[in-house]
Formats: structure tokens, C-alpha cells, sequence
């Protein structure tokens, strides 16, 4: 592998995976929420809404997440309320199950100004971070 080709994987990576930005807090009720920046929308959502502070559900995706890193399994999914977490040994997609609906065309076109809260991918190592991240600020 050339110097150009490592330098096209890194830009199509780059691309792919952009930097995710987020920190918690609570409401004024005192219930925890996650902000992200711009392209990772959906997963501050699916943390917030579908995870929240599930210490079991916590606990069985950093099982997932360690038998990925194993290679004890190729792939997760979970059907949460309103998103789907699917993990992969590389990879963490949540996904809006709305985008997983029969829409006619010209209405998922509508939709496509949504996709920052609808879609969010990042690297399996930078979920994990995340997941250990919120379970902290979750024991503050």
C-alpha cells in the first residue's frame, strides 16, 4: 500500500466517521440527557430516550460490545422504542426505525433534512467510550 492510498483511506474514513462531540446533563427535572453535535444527533437521542439509565441494558451492550471485540460474534441488533442499535464488530449504527418504514420516495426525500437525528454512525471503540462515559456521569 502506497502513501496515496493510505492517505484516500484515511479521507474516505474521515468522511465516514466524522468527530463525535457530546456531553451529558440533566434536566431540570433531573433526568440525564445527552447533547451531540451536528451528524451524531440520533445517537444523543437513542441514549437519552432508548437507554436512558437501564443499568441492565447497560451492562449486557458492554457484554456485546466485548464479545464483538473477541470476535465471539459477527454482528447486533436491538430493537429499541423508536430507534435500532445495530453493532457491529467495527462499527455502531443507530438508526431511526421510521427509515426503516415503506414510504413513497418523494416523502423519505422530505426526510432527508432529518437524517442528522435519524442516523448516526461511529467506530465500535468510540461507542464503548461513550456507553463508560454516560454510565459515569449516570453514578455522579
Amino acid at each position: 500500500m502506497n502513501q496515496y492510498n493510505v492517505m484516500l483511506v484515511y479521507l474516505l474514513v474521515d468522511q465516514i466517521f466524522h468527530t463525535m462531540d457530546y456531553h451529558f446533563q440533566r434536566n431540570f427535572s433531573g433526568r440525564p440527557e445527552a447533547q451531540f453535535s451536528m451528524d451524531h444527533e440520533a445517537m444523543g437521542i437513542w441514549l437519552t430516550e432508548e437507554l436512558g439509565d437501564n443499568t441492565k441494558q447497560f451492562e449486557h451492550l458492554v457484554q456485546v460490545i466485548d464479545s464483538l471485540e473477541k470476535g465471539q460474534r459477527w454482528e447486533y441488533f436491538d430493537d429499541g422504542r423508536d430507534f435500532r442499535l445495530h453493532l457491529t464488530r467495527d462499527v455502531a449504527e443507530v438508526r431511526a426505525a421510521l427509515l426503516d418504514t415503506d414510504m413513497p420516495s418523494d416523502e423519505m426525500e422530505e426526510m432527508d433534512y432529518y437524517d442528522s437525528e435519524s442516523i448516526s454512525h461511529c467506530g465500535l471503540d468510540d461507542f464503548k467510550s461513550l456507553l463508560l462515559d454516560w454510565q459515569r456521569f449516570l453514578s455522579i
